[in-house]
């Protein structure tokens, strides 16, 4: 039997600014490369986002029938290492492999899946040196002084990726002055050693790769000269990116070095740019230890990759609104599947087969959705529809008591892991341990703005779960009696102390504010 073609992708190219066909060198095979962390601290929610957009990409292009090569690396010496390491007073080599150790724990506790290569820049110095050579000999590299330099003058089209020509790059850019280069764009691909700092033997003495060099090479030794997809922030469009061009396609002569260029862009803190200098960063350990990872996907890949994420409450809350419905959702279709049923209703029985039915249609909408150009709320708004559908069933007695009911379930929680969970990696927990660890999660918020707010306001305080439960039992009595006054006045009560109470079919259940 033979193996069926991947389906039709299209992503949006930062090169051309167009939404384009995926069209790999190879039909079923798919390279990827996403530039990962400089390794000389945590990450922060910023990196976290980068890493689980390619994530999404490496679960999606394989879901799509591709075999996935994907290529994340790690910088393990830079600057800000060597720095780190004098704070530390520790060397460049252990602040990096400290530091390697930390993110992995991060990626995992985020659920990654894990890339096929992972690199780094310390294994990879002799093919670094190797690329230098190519491009000094293909006449686009200089030397002086034992520093090599890219001059960019000789390269035609430098900017292109940014959209710019050389005369306005060099208006507006920023670059290190520095008497050596003979302009002040070019970049350095080879340091000369300093005292103390890491060095490697090289033609043009000791010293260390620059930065943009490293992707080049570690690209081409796991992939190849010429890349399907290649991914980063939209911060790394100019200068690194556009260097990694200019250097691959002079080093190999081949073009171009990367046929889909892929930039998600970036998470603000309240409307402002997030910023180490500004103080207004997450680390992600701290989000991942309190939030979790089913939290942490939903909130940072609910948004499509190419719109700015503005991380705020209101943004958490609609992650932990969104997550509440898909597991009330799950937790109702597992109790249909293990439910004993008697003879069943013909309307209903023929309103779960369209369910059923609605269920497929919406597979192919989901693919569809991520299949132009990875669009998350596209797909996981089909998601919601279904269970809003099923949610309506449920609670009416006839449907929900037919024994077609299971067959509903089954199909969307079918959805729900598979085509949602398979990609974005949300929706396939336990529903009673996620939505207990969901009210832990708004309590300890509750309680956190309770302590913030000013002296006497709100009412008694925020009630615990015992005596959450208790007054719900009271309001039931109090309805079963006829007496809704009553009833509303614990709801109305509890909604002043921070506990907002939904109604349904299947019961009461409850969430902090």
């Amino acid at each position: 039997m033979s193996k069926s073609a991947p389906r039709e992708i299209w992503l949006t190219n930062t090169l051309s600014g167009k939404r384009e066909k995926l069209e790999p060198q190879v039909a079923d095979k798919l390279s990827l490369y996403s530039c990962g962390p400089t390794v000389y601290n945590l990450i922060h929610i910023g990196n976290l986002r980068s890493g689980l957009v390619a994530d999404m990409m490496f679960r999606y292009f394989k879901r799509a029938g591709y075999e996935v090569n994907y290529v994340r690396n790690y910088t393990d010496v830079d600057d800000k290492i060597i720095q780190r390491g004098h704070d530390e007073g520790s060397s460049p080599e252990a602040v990096a492999k400290k530091y390697t150790q930390e993110v992995e724990k991060d990626y995992a506790l985020a659920g990654m899946l894990e890339p096929t290569h992972k690199p780094k820049v310390t294994e990879t110095i002799p093919e670094i040196i190797a690329m230098i050579g190519d491009i000094i000999q293909a006449g686009q590299g200089y030397v002086v002084d034992g520093e090599v330099f890219f001059g960019v003058d000789k390269f035609p089209g430098y900017g292109k990726l940014a959209g710019r020509d050389l005369d306005d790059l060099m208006a507006g850019a920023r670059v290190e002055i520095n008497d050596k280069k003979r302009n002040p764009l070019d970049f350095s691909l080879w340091k000369p050693a300093k005292p103390g700092e890491p060095a490697w033997d090289s033609p043009w003495g000791k010293g260390r790769p620059g930065w943009h060099i490293e992707c080049s090479a570690m690209s081409a030794k796991w992939i190849g000269t010429q890349i399907d997809v290649h991914h980063g922030g939209e911060d790394l469009v100019f200068p690194h990116h556009e260097n990694e061009i200019a250097q691959s396609e002079a080093a190999s002569g081949k073009k171009p070095f990367v046929r889909h260029w892929v930039h998600h862009r970036f998470l603000n803190i309240n409307k402002q740019k997030m910023s180490k200098s500004l103080g207004n960063f997450m680390l992600a350990r701290d989000f991942l230890g309190r939030y979790g990872a089913e939290v942490s996907r939903q909130l940072l890949l609910g948004v499509h990759y190419r719109t700015i994420l503005d991380f705020t409450d209101e943004a958490l809350e609609q992650s932990f609104d969104s997550l509440e419905r898909l597991y009330q959702a799950k937790k109702l279709a597992r109790a249909a599947l293990g439910r004993k049923y008697g003879m069943g209703d013909a309307m209903a029985e023929s309103a779960w087969g369209e369910f059923a039915a609605s269920c497929q249609k919406a597979r192919k909408e989901i693919d569809d959705h991520f299949a132009a150009d990875l669009n998350a709320p596209g797909a996981l708004a089909v998601l919601f529809t279904l269970v809003r559908t099923f949610n309506r069933l449920m609670q009416e007695p006839r449907s929900a008591g037919s024994p077609s009911a299971a067959l509903g379930a089954g199909e969307l929680i079918r959805v729900m892991e598979e085509d949602i969970g398979g990609v974005l990696g949300v929706g396939r927990l336990d529903p009673d341990k996620f939505l207990a660890d969901l009210s832990r999660m708004r309590a300890e918020r509750a309680q956190e703005r309770m302590a913030a707010a000013p002296a006497g306001a709100g009412s008694a305080g925020l009630p615990g779960a015992e005596e959450v439960e208790k007054l719900i039992a009271d309001r039931k009595a109090a309805r079963a009696a006829k007496d809704f006054a009553g009833a509303d006045r614990i709801r109305d009560e509890l909604a002043a102390r921070g506990v907002i109470l939904k109604d349904s079919a299947q019961g009461t259940t409850w969430s902090y504010r």
